[in-house]
C-alpha cells in the first residue's frame, strides 16, 4: 500500500482583517488630518499624524511623545495578538478549507 504524497501549494497572499482593524484608526487620524483646510491639511499633515502615531516623533517640533506610540501601536498590536490566536484556533485554517481565497482573521 502506497502513502499518499503530500502535496504543496504555492504560498498565497492574505489579508488579516484583524490587523487591518488595527490600523483603522491611525488611517482615520490621518485622513482627518488630510482633509483640513488650507495650508494646515493635505498629504503633508496626514505623513506627519501617521509618523507621530507609529513612531511618537513629531517632525515639526522635534520632539518625541510616548503617549502617541502607544495610541498608534496598541491597536495594532491587540489585532496582531487576536490574528495569532485565530492561527492557533485554527479558524483561518477553516476559513481558508471553505474556499475564501484572501481573508484571514
Amino acid at each position: 500500500m502506497a502513502k499518499k504524497q503530500a502535496r504543496h501549494r504555492k504560498a498565497g497572499m492574505t489579508v488579516s482583517l484583524a490587523m487591518i482593524a488595527g490600523l483603522a484608526p491611525t488611517a482615520a487620524y490621518a485622513y482627518e488630518g488630510y482633509k483640513l483646510p488650507g495650508d494646515q491639511g493635505g498629504i503633508v499633515e496626514a505623513a506627519h499624524r501617521v509618523t507621530m502615531r507609529m513612531t511618537g516623533f513629531e517632525w515639526k517640533n522635534n520632539k518625541w511623545y510616548i503617549g502617541e506610540v502607544i495610541t498608534g501601536l496598541l491597536p495594532l498590536l491587540i489585532g496582531g495578538g487576536v490574528h495569532k490566536l485565530a492561527n492557533r484556533m485554527g479558524i483561518n485554517r477553516m476559513i481558508a478549507n471553505a474556499g475564501i481565497p484572501i481573508l484571514r482573521i
